[in-house]
C-alpha cells in the first residue's frame, strides 16, 4: 500500500532503510556510499497511561559510509536514539525517517532525499536519488519468505536503479558527484530461519539493462539455507524470482579483517545459468568492514562491488556473520 508502506511499520521489531551507490565526480575520482536507518522496536506493547513519552520504545540507528575508492580508504560514522523527544523518528504514511540531522525522504515525484553529515568523521552526502525503474516487490509480492516458520520473512521492497547526483563529502573536502544507487527497504519480526549464521548479499546493476539481487543466507557450516533467493530485473522492469538452486556463488579470494578477526570473501564467481548471467564480481575496496557494535551490535562487511563476465556491471555487496553468528538477532 503505497506511499503509506514507505513509511515505518512499528508493529514489527525491525526494519530498516537502505541506499547505496557508486559516483564519480568531474576529475573521475570514483566514491561508494552507503546510508541505512534502522528502527528496532523494544515492546510490542502499548504504554502505559502515564508512563513518560520519553521511555525508550522504540530505537533508531543509522550507519554512514563513504568509500574513496582511489585512495583506498574506509570511512563510516554511526548513531543511536531513542525515538522520542524529538531526537529520532520516521513517519507511518511515507519515507521521512530521521535521526537528529540525518534525513532520508521521498519527494512527491518519488526521488529519495538524503542528507546527513559526521564532522567527527568529515564525511557527509547530499544526494538526489531518482528511479529509473519502477518499484521492484521481492519474493511473493514483497512477502520474502526466509524461513520454514511463518513468521521467517519480511517484506521487501527495492528501486533497483537510480539515477543519483549532488554532493559527497570526504575528509571535510566537498565535491560534486553523479552516478546510480539503489535503494531498499525491508520489516519483519522474526526474520531468520533456525541454524543461519549470517547472509551473503549482492545488487548489481548490469550494463544490459537488467539489475540482479541475490541474497544467500548462510548456514553455520557455510551452506546455502534453502531460503536463500534473489531476483533478476529486466531492462523493462520485470522480474524472475530466484531460488536458491538457480544461483551458484563460488568465493575466490578472501579478505582477514585485523580488528574483528573475520574472513571475508571479497571476490566471487557468480553464475544465474537460466539467465544467461556468468560474472566475475570483486570487492573495490577489501577492507571495507564497518564495525557497528556501538548501535546495531553487529559487524560485517558492506562495500563497492564491480563485475565482468556475460555483462559488465557495478553494485554493492553486505556480508554478515563472518565476524559473529546472527542466529536469534533478526
Amino acid at each position: 500500500d503505497l506511499p503509506r508502506d514507505h513509511g515505518a511499520h512499528p508493529e514489527t521489531r525491525t526494519e530498516w532503510w537502505y541506499a547505496t551507490g557508486l559516483v564519480t565526480d568531474d576529475a573521475g575520482h570514483r566514491y561508494g556510499f552507503q546510508i541505512t536507518f534502522f528502527r528496532q522496536g523494544l515492546s510490542p506493547e502499548a504504554p502505559e497511561p502515564g508512563s513518560s513519552r520519553l521511555r525508550a520504545r522504540q530505537i533508531a540507528a543509522a550507519h554512514l559510509a563513504v568509500v574513496d575508492i582511489d585512495a583506498g580508504k574506509f570511512h563510516h560514522a554511526e548513531r543511536l536514539r531513542r525515538a522520542a523527544g524529538g531526537l529520532a523518528g520516521w513517519s507511518e504514511t511515507d519515507l521521512d525517517v530521521w535521526l537528529e540531522d540525518w534525513t532520508m525522504q521521498r519527494t512527491d515525484d518519488d526521488a529519495v532525499a538524503i542528507r546527513a553529515r559526521d564532522p567527527e568523521t568529515g564525511i557527509g552526502l547530499e544526494l538526489e536519488l531518482r528511479p529509473e525503474k519502477a518499484l521492484v516487490l521481492h519474493g511473493n509480492a514483497g512477502y520474502s519468505q526466509k524461513g520454514a516458520s511463518p513468521g521467517n520473512a519480511s517484506a521487501y521492497l527495492s528501486w533497483t536503479r537510480l539515477s543519483a547526483s549532488g554532493s559527497i563529502e570526504v575528509g571535510g573536502s566537498t565535491t560534486e558527484v553523479s552516478g546510480g544507487a539503489w535503494f531498499d527497504h525491508e520489516w519483519g519480526t522474526s526474520q531468520l530461519g533456525t541454524g543461519v549464521a549470517g547472509w551473503d548479499w549482492f545488487s548489481l546493476r548490469l550494463e544490459d539493462g537488467r539489475d540482479l539481487m541475490i541474497y544467500r543466507l548462510r548456514r553455520a557450516d557455510g551452506s546455502a539455507d534453502p531460503f536463500s533467493s534473489g531476483t533478476v530485473v529486466a531492462a523493462d522492469g520485470g522480474t524472475s524470482r530466484l531460488a536458491r538452486d538457480d544461483v551458484g556463488i563460488e568465493a575466490l579470494e578472501w579478505w582477514d579483517s585485523p580488528a574483528s578477526g573475520g574472513r571475508y570473501p571479497v571476490r566471487w564467481r557468480i553464475e544465474v545459468p537460466a539467465h544467461g548471467i556468468d560474472l566475475d564480481v570483486r570487492g573495490l575496496l577489501p577492507a571495507s568492514e564497518l564495525d557497528g557494535s556501538a548501535t546495531t551490535g553487529v559487524v560485517y562487511w558492506e562495500g563497492p562491488i564491480d563485475a565482468i563476465g556475460s555483462a559488465r556491471g557495478e553494485g554493492y555487496a553486505e556480508l554478515t556473520g563472518y565476524a559473529g553468528s546472527l542466529e536469534g538477532l533478526f
